[in-house]
């Protein structure tokens, strides 16, 4: 995950507070944040000590997070990533189709994907040829990003998850 620029640039975008829903889910399972952490560390999600900072830091599991890995620690505690950050119910978006676009988008103005990835503030040229890698390479806030470069809704790419 690679930014360019440093902060995300949807930063007025509307989200849940997925901080306390993930609480809320780690609750109904009857865990306390310690056995969650040792829950996220078996699973070789992420480490202890970064469990508690998902939980306790805004941002953190935005920026820190591939979407592989939101999906992983979603899947550990029975709930889908739109429970985390979506309000409403929006159709469902391919990663693929938020790809396709970044390429039509590049042919279309006759930019190179290099100004691409500077406006939208993250690389994503290793993903053209393979758009399953942004499942890997994109954090949340980078597909906020291109997304909103895109004039595209990244709720349905979570809502496809």
């Amino acid at each position: 995950m690679a930014c360019i620029k440093g902060l995300p640039r949807h930063a007025k975008m509307e989200s849940t507070n997925h901080r306390e829903i993930l609480k809320q889910a780690r609750e109904r399972k009857g865990w306390s944040e310690h056995e969650a952490a040792d829950q996220v560390l078996f699973a070789s999600i992420t480490s202890r000590e970064n469990y508690y900072d998902i939980e306790a830091h805004d941002g953190e599991l935005t920026s820190c997070y591939s979407l592989n890995e939101i999906c992983s620690l979603c899947q550990l505690f029975d709930i889908r990533p739109k429970d985390l950050f979506c309000t409403e119910s929006v159709p469902p978006l391919p990663i693929e189709a938020v790809v396709e676009k970044i390429k039509e988008h590049c042919a279309q103005n006759s930019i190179p994907i290099e100004q691409f990835e500077d406006k939208a503030g993250w690389r994503v040229e290793s993903c053209l040829s393979n758009p399953k890698a942004a499942l890997d390479e994109w954090n949340l806030d980078c597909l906020k990003d291109i997304c909103h470069e895109l004039q595209m809704d990244w709720r349905g790419v979570i809502s496809n998850l």
